[in-house]
């Protein structure tokens, strides 16, 4: 399959394959962070198809992260700082890391964010063996709104199923500062309530209505054959807005159907401090991250 326009782009822990385009869409493009451990003299300065030539022995079939940044949906972009230190982050660690752009709900309306991640997928799905990743070892990660879209997209399998694919496509996901439901903030409103928050309040109103609000929630899709789940949240951000209650609605609806949902803490961190200090190869939750990845 050839990419649209890629960038090869040399790194301290291998290369970067910039720019790829996994659809014809606007945004929808990523840059694919190769560790060093493959053998790149097959690369040649005009090529645009895989870097790997197909004889090459060294080729290794290595576990791929699709990483999603945050931003309210509305926001951010896989260029800004500290998504692309994320990506040599897990490059450093030996993992192939797809850090990702998606559509934005100020240019384009619910559901188009999850229907990108899943191109996402699909394109790994298809393409990530020339590179010498596995395509049965893809991992989706993502933090705050990037997170929620991770958890939606592996218990909702509306998007994967549009893509041609099945739940089963994704290896595992990893959730960082997301909240898994509404945390009751729908309950007591009364509809006149509703309908003013649906149509004036921005967070909201980016939906286009109360039942695209709550489609969107990944409490509301838990299956039993959902990917295994690791969730993180940072301990600054446990009750306002009330994450952890809702992380914990989900595992005990996750634990029901027998699904294997990993919760833990990171202790002395702040919502955005967790990502930024993902920069670093050391930081506890890239490894965290990595022994998950590492457990079958």
């Amino acid at each position: 399959m050839l990419l649209a326009s890629p960038k090869l782009i040399t790194t301290p822990f291998g290369f970067v394959e910039a720019d790829i385009s996994y659809s014809s869409l606007q945004k929808n493009s990523m840059d694919l962070y190769i560790p060093h451990q493959l053998d790149f003299s097959a690369i040649v300065s005009d090529q645009v198809e895989s870097p790997l030539s197909e004889s090459s022995e060294a080729r290794k079939h290595i576990p791929v992260i699709l990483f999603i940044h945050g931003g309210s949906f509305v926001a951010g972009d896989r260029k800004e700082y500290p998504y692309a230190q994320i990506g040599e982050a897990f490059q450093q660690r030996g993992i192939i890391c797809a850090v990702m752009s998606y559509r934005l709900m100020k240019d384009s309306v619910w559901p188009a964010q999850p229907r990108d991640v899943a191109r996402a997928v699909r394109w790994l799905k298809e393409n990530i063996g020339e590179y010498g990743g596995d395509s049965e070892k893809i991992f989706v990660v993502g933090h705050s709104a990037g997170g929620h879209l991770a958890a939606l997209i592996s218990t909702d399998s509306t998007y994967l199923n549009e893509a041609g694919l099945s739940l089963t496509d994704i290896s595992g996901t990893v959730a960082i500062g997301a909240m898994m439901s509404d945390g009751g903030s729908l309950s007591a409103l009364t509809p006149s309530d509703e309908h003013r928050l649906f149509h004036s309040d921005w967070f909201f109103k980016i939906f286009g209505s109360k039942q695209n609000f709550i489609n969107s929630l990944p409490l509301r899709h838990v299956n039993p054959f959902m990917p295994r789940m690791l969730i993180l949240l940072a301990d600054s951000e446990l009750n306002d807005p009330p994450k952890e209650q809702t992380v914990k609605e989900f595992i005990a609806l996750a634990q029901r159907c027998r699904s294997d949902v990993q919760y833990q803490i990171l202790e002395n961190r702040t919502h955005m401090g967790t990502v930024e200090r993902m920069a670093n190869p050391s930081d506890p939750a890239i490894q965290s991250i990595v022994a998950f990845i590492s457990t079958r």
